[in-house]
């Protein structure tokens, strides 16, 4: 018979575990000693006697609900509203609790979770993974029922390193990439789409009489993590008209109505994009190419079009901080022309 043991608030918990429908559950009975008229005795005793009575009594309680019966039932809830996409992402969570999975969520503490956490961030899983893995759980949680505030510490986030491509080594990828490469480059990198949005392009998407294509699938992965084409890219922004230069138009591949413009998926173009910036010496990723177009159109249009184009929302804080970034070539060129103004403006009073 398993014995209880003292917890650092003074309380005593016992934990037990039998088999119920032919699954492992663990169970804890916390007692603490002013549940006794503060006799540490008395509450130690109480909690190996609860965890006893529930061990020797085989009677299925149906409100008994693991964290991994919680986790099924939150993912199947949202199976009625998450993209295919995200329940991919979802199905695939449980995984990461295993070690937990067999536990009462109701059981379920800070301690618990942050040894969770603390798991996870020894593997050198990035503070974002982590994040998105506990938000989920605790989400889970909260759906089955458990009303809990956990206090966490969570990893500190690291700020992204954000490396779009100099002018320089835009026109390098270009002259280095095949047919299908170049376009791909020329669709993130001069015309904003996302790498899901441009293998989602098909045929019946490129309207040639108005030299624009229509952004309005994506292409992802279901959760039987097979390639298919959404409906609705990531947001209702992103369902957009994108105009094209007639002479770009021409290198967009004339197929069938249901057929891909970009026979590659997404992660293949993703393969593909990282052998060629090796080759191109570019220190870049295939998504930073949206930061290069949000930032060469910033200079010639107002923002409120460079939303519209690239499927950000009006006054994007995104867009303005992190795709909207300076080229260093450019602020040379403009420094020097600032510092020749001075020279015209000012010369005459500073060298006589």
């Amino acid at each position: 018979m398993a014995k209880a043991s003292k917890l650092p608030s003074g309380a005593w918990r016992c934990r037990v575990t039998k088999t119920i429908d032919g699954k492992k559950i663990t169970k804890s009975f916390t007692v603490h000693p002013r549940e006794c008229g503060e006799d540490s005795r008395k509450a130690k005793a109480l909690a190996e006697m609860n965890a006893r009575d529930w061990l020797f009594n085989a009677e299925y309680e149906e409100n008994y609900i693991t964290v991994g019966k919680a986790l099924d039932m939150y993912i199947e809830d949202k199976r009625k509203v998450l993209s295919q996409s995200t329940i991919a992402d979802y199905v695939n969570m449980p995984k990461h609790f295993e070690e937990i999975k067999d536990l009462e969520a109701a059981a379920v503490d800070s301690k618990t979770i942050q040894s969770v956490i603390n798991d996870m961030a020894i593997k050198n899983l990035s503070p974002k993974t982590i994040k998105n893995r506990i938000g989920f759980l605790i989400s889970a949680l909260t759906y089955a029922g458990i009303d809990k505030r956990f206090h966490l510490r969570m990893p500190k986030k690291i700020s992204p390193e954000l490396l779009p491509p100099e002018p320089t080594e835009f026109h390098r990828l270009l002259s280095m990439a095949n047919e299908e490469e170049k376009l791909m480059i020329i669709l993130a990198g001069l015309y904003t789409l996302r790498r899901g949005e441009i293998g989602g392009l098909c045929g019946e998407d490129i309207l040639r009489d108005m030299n624009s294509i229509y952004v309005h699938t994506s292409r992802v992965k279901d959760e039987h993590r097979k390639w298919v084409r959404r409906q609705m890219p990531k947001n209702l922004n992103s369902v957009r008209v994108i105009q094209i230069e007639p002479q770009i138009m021409k290198m967009i591949p004339d197929v069938a109505p249901d057929e891909y413009v970009i026979k590659m998926n997404p992660d293949e173009m993703t393969h593909h994009f990282g052998k060629l910036r090796k080759k191109a010496c570019v220190n870049c990723r295939l998504h930073d190419l949206r930061k290069y177009a949000a930032s060469i159109r910033s200079e010639i249009m107002p923002s409120k079009y460079v939303e519209a184009d690239g499927g950000w929302k009006k006054d994007s804080a995104v867009m303005r901080t992190i795709y909207d970034k300076p080229f260093k070539e450019s602020r040379k060129e403009y420094s020097k022309k600032f510092n020749e103004k001075i020279l015209e403006d000012y010369g005459k009073d500073l060298f006589g």
